[in-house]
């Protein structure tokens, strides 16, 4: 008998043997976290909304936000950037969550917005949002809406690849404005994003568009390196990183920036990405990670102190006139605030004994961040269930690649039955498909009222583009 197939049977057992007591031991499993309640019938409720009902009425799978979460977190945020140096901004990044009924909210909140691609910026037009508080990143900006973001006058359009700057003069040449610009440094080697500092790449297109001062104002120096951290060490090792950057800028170049742009990454304690080992386990023998430990997690009125405090000492030591600062938290801000009800369609048992339970959410079609995050899940018909049944969850697309976790502990689960994934307010929605299957509505709870953030779409909306 070959032994190799019999040794990885017993590790693929004895591991998720382990995940499952994480499971039960967790401190997520508690819907206070979430600002969620349960009802006298043991349901998972939702701003006093049972989301049974909710997923009964509008259906299923179903987004919904929850705008008591939501304020609370766009007010903790705002209440550590009170510490920052006066003038500088909070900005939503919205690849989090484009649904712009959600956006308008965050902006009349005070929170600006952070942009990457042409429809971003377009959404941000739409909601009038100040150009003195918006920025617009991104890899892939067409001429078009370059035109339009120095017509906006935004805060900064920032440089990812020198080829950039030719074609941001030529935008500011044919709207008649000079264009405010930022500078993205690539601080890690292993990324595609940014210009190298070690190479003198962003040195060199520093000075590139000094020579165009006419057209473009150099304003601003940005960095995005992490996501979903804990604390605020990386953030604060590359601010430091960027500042003598800024420094060799003012020392050979003679200019001042005005902006330190220091990107998202800023971690929710009800989530957490798998680490390289985490993840390889998981995807290798099915074995679910530690789920994150919310006591793990920096307060952020800590870990934005600690960051302006980082900036000030680092400002000092240079000879710098401490920027302002710009952050561009997305995950922090609506992660928590957003749910996904999905319903249980079919459970089957194998011969072998495994347990795949079918649901009408998958991770080709809602939940691919649950690919690479840990996800709490709750049976949200009976929130006082025991968790005693293992299953593979799985979507609706006909692909084995089609789950949404695997190795998942649960009550016994039936027909029926209502599956809440949490934290769905990061990505989920931004990369929600139409694979074989039209996008769920979303709706909004607060204060006694539901609002219809966005409508279930038809297969006639699906099809309206298509020539028949």
């Amino acid at each position: 008998m070959n032994p190799v197939p019999y040794l990885w049977r017993v590790l693929s057992r004895a591991l998720v043997k382990k995940s499952h007591v994480w499971q039960q031991a967790s401190s997520l499993r508690d819907p206070d976290l979430w600002d969620c309640t349960v009802s006298t019938a043991g349901h998972l409720c939702v701003a006093d909304f049972d989301c049974v009902e909710l997923a009964n009425n509008y259906g299923s799978p179903l987004l919904v936000v929850n705008y008591q979460r939501l304020l609370k977190d766009i007010g903790q945020m705002m209440g550590a950037m009170r510490q920052a140096p006066e003038g500088s901004k909070v900005l939503y990044s919205y690849k989090t969550n484009c649904i712009p009924a959600l956006l308008q909210v965050l902006h009349e909140n005070g929170l600006g917005a952070e942009v990457i691609s042409p429809y971003e910026l377009w959404v941000a037009h739409k909601l009038n949002v100040p150009g003195d508080k918006l920025v617009y990143n991104g890899v892939d900006k067409s001429d078009e809406s370059l035109r339009l973001a120095v017509t906006m006058d935004v805060l900064a359009v920032n440089v990812d690849h020198r080829e950039e700057v030719q074609r941001i003069v030529q935008a500011a040449k044919d709207v008649g404005r000079r264009a405010r610009v930022g500078v993205r440094l690539g601080l890690s080697n292993s990324s595609q994003f940014g210009l190298s500092v070690d190479s003198g790449e962003a040195m060199e297109v520093c000075r590139e568009i000094i020579a165009h001062e006419k057209w473009l104002d150099l304003c601003c120096v940005h960095f995005s390196v992490t996501s979903n951290a804990k604390d605020s060490w990386i953030h604060r090792i590359n601010a430091e990183k960027a500042l003598a950057f800024i420094s060799c800028l003012q020392q050979e170049l003679d200019i001042q920036i005005e902006y330190l742009d220091i990107g998202g990454g800023y971690g929710v304690p009800t989530t957490k990405n798998m680490s390289g080992v985490e993840y390889g386990l998981y995807r290798t023998f099915g074995c679910l990670p530690k789920p994150a430990d919310p006591l793990m997690f920096q307060a952020i009125d800590l870990f934005i102190g600690e960051i302006v405090a980082a900036v000030q000492v680092s400002c000092m030591e240079l000879g710098l006139k401490i920027p302002k600062l710009l952050i561009e938290p997305g995950r922090f801000i609506t992660s928590r605030s957003e749910i996904l009800l999905a319903k249980v369609l079919s459970v089957k048992t194998k011969p072998n004994g495994t347990r795949f339970l079918i649901t009408d959410a998958g991770r080709l079609s809602m939940t691919f961040p649950a690919e690479f995050e840990y996800h709490e899940l709750f049976v949200a018909n009976r929130m006082q269930a025991t968790m005693n049944t293992n299953y593979q969850v799985m979507g609706r697309i006909c692909t084995s690649a089609d789950w949404l976790a695997k190795n998942r502990l649960l009550p016994e689960a039936q027909p029926g039955d209502i599956i809440a994934v949490m934290d769905a307010g990061a990505y989920f929605s931004s990369y929600s498909s139409t694979f074989a299957f039209p996008r769920p509505a979303i709706v909004g709870v607060d204060n006694g009222k539901i609002s219809v953030l966005r409508s279930p779409e038809s297969f006639e909306y699906l099809t309206e583009l298509d020539h028949f």
